[in-house]
């Protein structure tokens, strides 16, 4: 399953708070179902440019992709690098965005979102 309104998904992840625990494990806290934390795994395989990633939540059991947790698993290690990520439907819409492109799925699967990373804009320090 694909998140028919990828922007708002996109908007509620920003909200969560995300741990990271392991090279590829992330604890991200859930605003909905208990038990109120969800495991994350993020698997980079480069030889395709994608991203395939697990979470523990209901949506993601169900064949869900790109959930709010792993949106905000994903957001913590590009912040680590200095990254801003996108997430969109379609890879016309994130060619469009002239930005560095990868495809987020889970497991195997060919249905996923793409997924656009720009640096993060750097945040001017107080005087």
């Amino acid at each position: 399953m694909i998140p028919k309104h990828i922007k708002k998904v996109q908007t509620r992840s920003r909200k969560l708070h995300a741990r990271q625990v392991g090279r590829q494990t992330i604890v991200v806290d859930s605003a909905t179902e208990a038990p109120g934390r969800h495991i994350v795994t993020v698997r980079w395989d480069p030889t395709h440019g994608r991203i395939v990633t697990t979470c523990t939540c209901n949506w993601s059991n169900h064949n869900g992709v790109a959930c709010t947790h792993v949106m905000a698993a994903l957001e913590l290690l590009a912040g680590k690098k200095g990254r801003r990520l996108s997430y969109w439907l379609t890879e016309d819409e994130a060619r469009r965005q002239r930005h560095k492109r990868l495809f987020l799925t889970r497991g195997g699967d060919t249905k996923g979102v793409w997924v656009t990373s720009r640096p993060a804009k750097a945040h001017p320090r107080a005087a």
